[in-house]
């Protein structure tokens, strides 16, 4: 929960909100934003839906889970990539271990995340 708090504080770093203009913008009550800047309060599915309906080219991935959206990539990589003809390519590295989460939505708005360890 920390992290997507942390990705929530960025958020509003990156646009110029501070927990008032945010909180107005997203129709709920100052102290309710503070609480949950402040880890008080775990921030409900409610707050992110809120949060994504306010600013559309918000990524809902990222905020979750930190990921970025193939589809919404401002940077994406090239797919075909030139390879010298005078380079000799080696045996392709086995791929690094994938950090794995379940994000379990309760009725209540409030979710938890479990991360599979390897």
């Amino acid at each position: 929960m920390e992290e997507l708090v942390q990705r929530i504080k960025a958020y509003m770093e990156l646009e110029g909100h501070s927990p008032s203009s945010l909180a107005n913008a997203l129709g709920i009550n100052r102290p309710t934003l503070v609480h949950i800047l402040n880890g008080r309060n775990k921030p409900n599915l409610q707050l992110i839906q809120k949060l994504c309906e306010f600013d559309v080219e918000l990524d809902i991935r990222y905020i979750l889970s930190g990921h970025r959206s193939k589809k919404l990539d401002r940077n994406p990589t090239p797919i075909v990539q030139s390879i010298p003809a005078d380079v000799t390519t080696t045996a392709p590295t086995p791929p690094k271990a994938i950090n794995q989460k379940l994000l379990v939505l309760n009725p209540n708005g409030m979710w938890e995340t479990y991360t599979k360890e390897a």
